[in-house]
């Protein structure tokens, strides 16, 4: 892979792969994957995501959510991509285990 990259170009590659827990040659092979089997979405740029709010005994939680996800109901806050991808990384809210948006909140150039 070292031979493919520049060294600037591996740096953010395993910054976005550090993001949502990937290996460096893991997050490459996906956005490949993504890109070949038509899944390469540049309009996840102009999504909006989902925050549902769960009162807990310790305080409440903020989950992140993707649109089609099956939890939230509707009427509830959304964030854009720029300040989802800012809040997940701050921790102030956390993904969804269910739809994973992490996944899909990796930069776009």
């Amino acid at each position: 892979m070292e031979q493919l990259f520049t060294h600037d170009e591996i740096v953010r590659i395993e910054a976005a792969a550090q993001e949502v827990g990937y290996s460096s040659r893991e997050w490459v092979r996906d956005v490949v994957l993504q890109r070949l089997q038509g899944e390469w979405r540049h309009d996840l740029e102009d999504a909006v995501w989902p925050v549902t709010v769960h009162r807990r005994s310790g305080g409440t939680l903020q989950e992140l959510h993707h649109a089609g996800c099956w939890v939230p109901k509707g009427e509830e806050d959304t964030l854009t991509t720029a300040e989802a991808r800012d809040q997940v990384a701050t921790h102030e809210v956390r993904p969804c285990d269910a739809c994973q948006p992490e996944r899909f909140l990796v930069p776009v150039d």
